[in-house]
């Protein structure tokens, strides 16, 4: 498939263009102009550049794009340089999609975390320009706090991180936030939401869980975020015939 088709072809399935990010999505390394075999995974990084040239892959797709993290060099110069020249040398393009795959209705981070907890997903919440980043989903019946937190071990592979289980014993309506998605607790309280998912969190979350009486579990930024990347490889291989691989480089974090 030719590079631009591609491109449009993501594009049109994500829709970068309605979401208000701090980093780009898209296309963000350019070194071939063809696609024949795809690597996916969380964050772009050697280990992930070395899989794809032992895959002999021409592109990488990943959630955490080159130039995604607080203060990350994107100068070509030093690390960032290094691997710039690795990907244009073996003509790998890159491509990043961080919010866009976060709140992806079908095969985005939190509406497959929401299918992993046996959840309905019935509306959007944390809404970054025109979309919501994302889901609030609902148990056909209540279940306890114990029984959350057990759902919660089973539908993440490394389990769960914390469990601040402040709030009601009675949990239907849960929000979810992949990643440092802590930020969205207020306005999942604010929409009746009985707990809330997500990835990593700060030092303030505990203390704000408690003193609001809610419930809360993190299960890890890097382990919240391997769904999307593993659902789009997938639907590569389905949609357009294009081998594509999933590579977990797991980060506890």
């Amino acid at each position: 498939m030719k590079l631009s088709e591609f491109s449009a072809w993501l594009n049109g399935l994500l829709e970068p263009q309605a979401f208000k990010d701090y980093c780009n999505n898209g296309l963000s390394v350019e070194a071939s102009d063809k696609v024949t075999r795809i690597v996916t995974g969380v964050s772009f990084r050697d280990r992930l550049i070395d899989a794809a040239i032992e895959d002999g892959a021409d592109c990488i797709f990943v959630h955490h794009p080159n130039g995604f993290w607080v203060n990350e060099n994107r100068i070509l110069v030093g690390k960032f340089g290094e691997r710039m020249r690795r990907l244009m040398q073996h003509g790998i393009s890159l491509y990043g999609y961080h919010l866009p795959l976060d709140g992806q209705p079908e095969f985005g981070n939190n509406a497959l975390i929401a299918k992993a907890l046996g959840l309905k997903v019935v509306e959007g919440f944390m809404v970054e320009g025109e979309k919501p980043v994302g889901w609030i989903g609902e148990f056909d019946s209540p279940v306890t706090r114990e029984a959350f937190v057990a759902i919660a071990n089973r539908a993440f592979e490394h389990g769960v991180q914390n469990a601040l289980m402040y709030g009601s014993d009675s949990i239907r309506r849960v929000a979810i936030c992949s990643g440092s998605g802590a930020s969205g607790i207020e306005e999942a309280v604010k929409l009746g939401c009985d707990a809330f998912i997500t990835g990593d969190i700060k030092e303030s979350v505990p203390i704000l869980c408690e003193e609001m009486g809610f419930n809360l579990i993190s299960a890890g930024h890097h382990r919240t975020e391997i769904f999307g990347v593993r659902a789009l490889a997938d639907k590569v291989q389905k949609d357009l015939g294009i081998p594509a691989r999933f590579v977990d480089i797991d980060n506890p974090v």
